[in-house]
């Protein structure tokens, strides 16, 4: 082939190639919806505030409606539910904050270009302010992700909104429902008794708002331990509701249950009851509410503890730094201390004369090291030293001058305390004594 016809024909194939790409474009510029008109500034989508809005509705796989009541909600489709108040203000104010990010097309051609044709999510709002009513429609994301493309009833423009908002709205019954397993307010509930296989206590709120064990009798309860079993009771959730009614429960392990929980608070008593564990979770129902329900497979952790895990084993709960005066009797005397302007520690008692503070502070760390290692049965305190004891340590802290008194005993190879306060004594270290007794001969 001569050189001139080879490029006459590499010629032609470029321009070839040229024409079938510029008509490509075109057919897939063609395709694509319009390129946004404009691009507002933080308009929003619906101008009212989350309290004016009085019902809403919405549509995706089902349909609930909620309407405000009094200072709450409450669901009414698709049947009467009480509402969870914090899941249903936090969808409201996604949905009036909510701003228009661009407008993809002032009058579509077709909203099956942008999935508006059947929304996947749709929600029907009824406000006491202008507007009166709205419709937000939500649809596919866009390709370039982090979009949604929404339409508001009255206005034919297809928007962007952010993918959050999506996320926000596309809620079920389930989300919109009161989830709690106990319906007593929270901070309110006074009494915790549990009954499990292995063992039954009671916590019970002193008039002072203190936690106690009740065996019987009355023992000092772990605070944070007890705080945890009450927090887990109020805030607990239902993973799942798998009947709306109790008719039929003995599948459920309801007759031979793991633990039951009679919590009571605000004048009334609720019996928790969980049955048996599948698939991850366990059944549970509560005497006071209508559904059956799944809990998490760790919500059983703090419900089977043993009594003596609830309770409290430290002797002295002050900090050191807060302490003002100590008196201290041991088989060697007594002998008071007190603190003094600039924290530095005196003696008082029985002589006055200058001390450490360094060694006073080594002194009350050790009485704060006290400790319960296991708890001997039996109210007798005889049998454990302590009607006479021979050690006794009180100490005054705080704005309040709060005090702490302990007492404690050796009886034979072991070592026992109890604070003043205390019916039961616990059994501490067998060292811990003859540290104390150190201390004190270094002051």
């Amino acid at each position: 082939m001569k050189k001139k016809y080879l490029h006459t024909l590499i010629a032609a194939a470029v321009l070839a190639a040229l024409v079938g790409a510029a008509a490509y474009w075109e057919k897939r510029k063609a395709a694509e919806p319009a390129k946004p008109e404009s691009t507002p500034s933080s308009e929003r989508l619906f101008p009212v505030d989350a309290k004016n809005v009085q019902a809403f509705t919405v549509k995706n796989s089902e349909t609930v409606t909620c309407q405000r009541e009094g200072e709450g909600w409450k669901i009414t489709a698709p049947k009467k539910l009480a509402a969870d108040g914090s899941a249903i203000e936090s969808l409201l104010t996604s949905l009036v904050e909510a701003s228009v990010d661009q407008v993809v097309d002032s009058k579509p051609a077709a909203l099956h270009d942008f999935g508006l044709d059947t929304p996947s999510v749709t929600v029907e709002v009824t406000t006491n302010a202008k507007p009166d009513k709205f419709t937000l429609s939500l649809g596919d994301e866009t390709p370039t992700g982090g979009g949604v493309y929404a339409q508001a009833a009255g206005n034919p423009r297809v928007i962007t909104v952010g993918s959050f908002l999506k996320t926000s709205l596309n809620k079920n019954t389930f989300d919109l429902r009161d989830k709690r397993i106990v319906s007593i307010p929270s901070g309110q509930v006074n009494r915790i008794e549990v009954v499990s296989k292995s063992d039954h206590w009671t916590l019970a709120k002193d008039p002072q708002g203190i936690w106690d064990l009740i065996l019987p009798p009355a023992v000092r309860a772990d605070r944070f331990t007890a705080e945890g079993i009450v927090s887990r009771i109020e805030n607990g959730k239902m993973q799942s509701v798998v009947a709306e009614d109790k008719k039929n429960t003995g599948k459920y392990g309801f007759a031979l249950p793991e633990v039951t929980i009679h919590v009571s608070g605000a004048g009334k008593t609720q019996t928790l009851t969980v049955g048996k564990v599948e698939s991850g979770h366990y059944y549970a129902m509560n005497s006071g509410l209508d559904p059956v329900f799944t809990l998490d497979s760790g919500f059983l952790t703090d419900y089977q503890k043993k009594a003596s895990d609830l309770r409290a084993k430290d002797l002295f709960t002050f900090s050191t730094f807060e302490v003002k005066r100590l008196e201290v009797v041991s088989p060697a005397g007594s002998r008071t201390f007190e603190k003094q302007a600039g924290s530095k520690w005196k003696q008082t008692a029985p002589a006055a004369k200058d001390v450490s503070t360094e060694k006073v502070e080594a002194l009350l760390d050790k009485l704060r090291d006290l400790r319960a290692e296991s708890f001997p049965g039996g109210e007798k305190l005889d049998q454990y030293g302590l009607t006479k004891p021979a050690y006794r340590f009180k100490t005054a802290f705080g704005d309040k001058n709060e005090t702490e008194t302990v007492e404690a005993s050796k009886a034979g190879e072991h070592s026992y305390a109890r604070r003043s306060t205390d019916i039961l004594a616990s059994e501490i270290s067998k060292t811990a004594l003859d540290e104390i007794d150190k201390a004190l001969k270094e002051l």
